[in-house]
């Protein structure tokens, strides 16, 4: 299968400081891409790896009339000091379509990655959604992973739950999973409650539960003002939409009036 990895400029192995891999796919209501995309431009990490895979669908982007193919980017923000983590910050347009593309894209991901740093990597760490009967009012956000002592500092913090078993579809479990079993790094999933409506394309809230999670774990400089307005434009629709159904669902009116010649 062909995949081309292009770099945009150039690392210094023995610069690289304790290395973080962030992933976030695009998958139900957008909740990994967006927290991770939010990550991404509130510490202004600078697009480092551009990923062509014949895998993504074939379709092209088109945004403010520039046209595009699909690939994922990987971005990179450097510690801010001694102690701290280098974070590189994986996101795309797409998945890979098809079982064959999502595990040839994770090997080739993982042994770029290992080249890149000399086989620094500390982690790398999934972001996803999972569909929920109920959901608090503080997401809670399931933990899963390969190494379970690393799994049990993530459980430390509020609102977590750990996912004692199931499945996870796609890049967001595969990538994960593939680093962990093949020695690369442990591999992390966090998944956030979600109760995708039929009229929203994101879930926001389900988003900055996981921001909220990585922001305190790893320590980081955050700004959530982007996510607070996409949450209140949410709650904006589903109010309107919530007053439409109980405009729909309520009654007809009986009409205890005299009969009218007019209609």
């Amino acid at each position: 299968m062909y995949i081309n990895i292009e770099k945009k400029f150039e690392l210094e192995r023995e610069n690289i400081k304790n290395p973080i891999i962030l992933i976030g796919w695009p998958g139900i209501a957008l909740v990994a891409k967006l927290a991770i995309t939010s990550i991404q431009e509130s510490l202004n990490a600078k697009e480092f790896l551009d990923i062509q895979c014949f895998d993504f669908p074939p379709k092209s982007i088109v945004e403010k009339g520039s046209l595009e193919i699909p690939m994922a980017k990987l971005y990179y923000k450097s510690a801010e000091s001694e102690k701290g983590n280098d974070f590189f910050i994986l996101t795309a347009s797409y998945q890979p379509q098809s079982p064959t593309g999502v595990f040839e894209f994770s090997k080739a991901f993982c042994e770029e990655m290992h080249n890149l740093t000399g086989g620094k990597i500390n982690m790398y760490l999934s972001t996803g959604a999972m569909i929920t009967d109920i959901v608090h009012d503080n997401p809670l956000i399931y933990v899963c992973g390969t190494d379970q002592d690393l799994v049990q500092t993530f459980l430390e913090y509020d609102n977590t739950k750990l996912y004692e078993g199931g499945y996870i579809s796609g890049a967001n479990g595969i990538l994960p999973a593939w680093a962990g079993a093949n020695g690369y790094a442990p591999g992390i999933c966090l998944l956030a409650e979600t109760l995708p409506m039929p009229m929203m394309t994101l879930d926001p809230r389900s988003s900055k539960g996981l921001v909220t999670l990585l922001k305190e774990y790893f320590s980081l400089d955050m700004d959530f003002s982007k996510l607070n307005e996409k949450i209140k434009e949410m709650e904006s629709i589903f109010e309107s939409f919530k007053k439409q159904a109980d405009q729909f669902m309520r009654p007809p009116r009986e009409d205890k009036e005299s009969d009218s010649y007019f209609r």
